[in-house]
């Protein structure tokens, strides 16, 4: 075979075999191609083929039109957990395990409690020791027995047993307070600088208020999550959230346990990039030039720099505003979210500006297609690498 009959070969297999040669994902020919909608911000039409239908994505142009978009109809997305609405403050209740110190008061000297001629003193009371509302909730008071506790207010407890010694003691009037609280325990666990479980005070104690008790998280709040469990349901929120929207920061209630768990956003690069597999924002928002960055950018040799290309899910009402032809491509599906495909050209001097202000979200795959040139060269590899063995072959026999 002559060398022009070589080079002719090699030129039609070169074509045909792109398909077969080793690579890190899809072609730019077969994205493109596959479409189902082609928005690049000036044609109000889908180019892709009919043949292609079946694919139900669309690939949009990152350029102006799609940054102005995105700051002006796209919010981020978050899915909806379930939280609790704010029920009010927490009514100051004495529980089970509550210390509680009991002072009676009588009109004059010589009733029950104040005896006639005891030293000075500065009132006509007696201080009780104080006592622990025992398990059953109860406490008790001389002369007046038993007096129920857990559950009332210290105003309820003190009628009680003014009830109780109005026809012993001389006009009695009783005061009770807390001595210490063991009772109306909120729990907080998991990644907090201090777990423990902590009485509620007395100044209606949010949710923030019993994690800054624990010390506070461990972890930035825009990847940390609260989960709250209150009798039978268990609900859960952004640690941001919580933060930045005071109706999220209800009051807590006694037996609430609290758990804080670490869960970053993540975002995937695959392709031709210096590192490939998941990266952690590590930041509250991420753009695609420090996403970009976060992977060691490009790899010279390899990457083609048109050719990046970022896989999302998008709200279909935010797609729509892209272009009209969403709109009549999507117009009949029953669906909340559109599989949608950008593409940034970095040739372009505009396409750093685009990355700096284009948003990641969690999840998002990022991937850099190769060159053209690289295919090529895998195939000559191959070429070189046939001839090596068959010459090897011809000169061992």
């Amino acid at each position: 075979m002559t060398l022009k009959q070589s080079l002719a070969m090699c030129s039609s297999l070169v074509i045909a075999a792109c398909t077969a040669l080793p690579a890190s994902g899809p072609y730019s020919t077969n994205v493109l191609s596959d479409a189902k909608v082609h928005i690049s911000g000036k044609s109000k039409f889908p180019d892709a083929q009919p043949h292609h239908q079946k694919i139900q994505y669309a690939l949009v142009e990152v350029n102006e039109h799609t940054i102005n978009t995105i700051a002006k109809y796209r919010k981020p997305y978050r899915p909806e957990h379930k939280w609790p609405k704010n029920t009010g403050p927490h009514v100051t209740k004495v529980e089970v395990g509550d210390i509680i110190q009991v002072t009676i008061f009588e009109q004059n000297s010589g009733g029950l409690f104040v005896q006639e001629g005891a030293a000075i003193r500065p009132g006509n009371f007696i201080d009780l020791p104080p006592q622990t509302v025992d398990g059953a909730g109860y406490i008790n008071v001389p002369y007046a027995g038993l007096i129920k506790a857990a559950g009332l207010t210290a105003n309820e407890i003190s009628n009680s047993i003014v009830n109780a010694l109005s026809d012993l003691a001389l006009a009695p009037q009783v005061v009770v307070s807390f001595d210490t609280r063991g009772g109306s325990e909120v729990s907080v666990l998991g990644d907090v600088e201090d777990a423990d479980r902590f009485s509620l005070g007395f100044n209606q104690d949010r949710i923030l208020d019993v994690i800054a008790s624990a010390g506070g998280p461990n972890s930035p709040g825009y990847e940390t999550w609260v989960s709250l469990q209150r009798g039978d349901d268990e609900y859960t929120i952004l640690m941001d959230e919580l933060l930045t929207n005071p109706k999220k920061n209800i009051y807590a209630q006694p037996n609430d346990t609290v758990y804080l768990y670490r869960e970053p956003e993540v975002f995937n690069v695959y392709g031709a990039a210096q590192f490939q597999g998941s990266l952690s924002f590590d930041k509250r928002k991420l753009k695609l030039s420090e996403a970009l960055a976060r992977a060691n950018g490009l790899r010279d040799t390899q990457a083609d720099p048109a050719e990046i290309y970022i896989y999302k899910e998008e709200p279909i009402e935010y797609v729509r505003q892209l272009e009209d032809a969403v709109s009549l491509e999507y117009a009949n599906l029953e669906t909340e979210f559109v599989p949608v495909i950008y593409r940034l050209n970095l040739r372009e001097h505009k396409g750093f500006f685009h990355a700096q202000k284009f948003p990641v979200q969690d999840q998002d795959t990022v991937y850099i297609a190769n060159a053209e040139s690289v295919e090529y060269i895998k195939f000559l590899d191959i070429i070189s690498t046939t001839s090596a063995t068959r010459t090897t072959t011809e000169r061992a026999f």
